[in-house]
């Protein structure tokens, strides 16, 4: 079966692979930050930024899978771990808010040893969490959902995934980015086809860039 035929499948594992290079992006900047290989100002400000969209972008994600898609096929896929899942998303949302609460207290200047402290432990807890909630999501849901239903009911739902998800990653000028720039650009091509033209020819590259254009070293431009 080939990707054109898995868009459920091709949808969730760009959306998977993104989070996961934020998550592996932000963690070693942290450290770098920690360890004074990035002192400038420019370059803490686009880090700051660059995980403020990871964790918009992942609750964004949470909220699309636990208010539209495991609704849609729990009776379709008795069997799937969808009740775990959630329970999951649930944890993580506890550590997205000690990690805002870092980035807060870090853009303040308000004890910036401690915060990113807090901010490295949450990351790393994250992705620790992350890596395997992805693994199970993917065998035992998103491989079986593409095989049960017709292709226009997969592209519809694909569609209706993304609307969601960008409806509720904000800010837009620096998630769309954000969202756009942590694929390698094959990747980006298709992912953007789901995007409005104004977003990805104008708002993102010469509207919104001054409000992201500090993410750039984080990000695959």
């Amino acid at each position: 079966m080939s990707d054109q035929e898995k868009p459920i499948a091709v949808s969730f594992t760009n959306i998977h692979n993104i989070i996961t290079r934020g998550l592996s992006t932000s963690i070693d900047g942290v450290q770098k930050v920690m360890d004074s290989q990035i002192i400038n100002a420019v370059d803490h400000k686009g880090l700051l930024l660059y995980i403020q969209a990871l964790a918009s972008v992942l609750h964004s994600h949470h909220l699309t899978e636990d208010e539209i898609a495991f609704p849609y096929f729990r009776d379709k896929l008795p069997g799937a771990p969808f009740d775990v899942l959630s329970l999951e998303h649930r944890g993580m949302v506890r550590l997205l808010e000690v990690m805002n609460n870092a980035l807060a207290n870090w853009e303040m200047n308000d004890q910036p040893e401690v915060n990113l402290r807090h901010l490295e432990s949450a990351l790393i807890t994250l992705n620790d969490i992350w890596i395997p909630h992805i693994r199970v999501e993917m065998d035992d849901f998103i491989v079986k959902a593409d095989a049960l239903l017709p292709m226009e009911e997969c592209v519809r739902l694909v569609a209706a995934f993304a609307e969601h998800g960008v409806k509720h990653a904000i800010p837009h000028p620096i998630t769309v980015p954000f969202l756009l720039f942590n694929l390698p650009p094959p990747e980006r091509a298709a992912f953007s086809q789901g995007m409005p033209a104004e977003i990805v020819q104008h708002l993102v590259p010469v509207v919104w860039k001054p409000q992201w254009e500090a993410m750039q070293p984080f990000l695959l431009t």
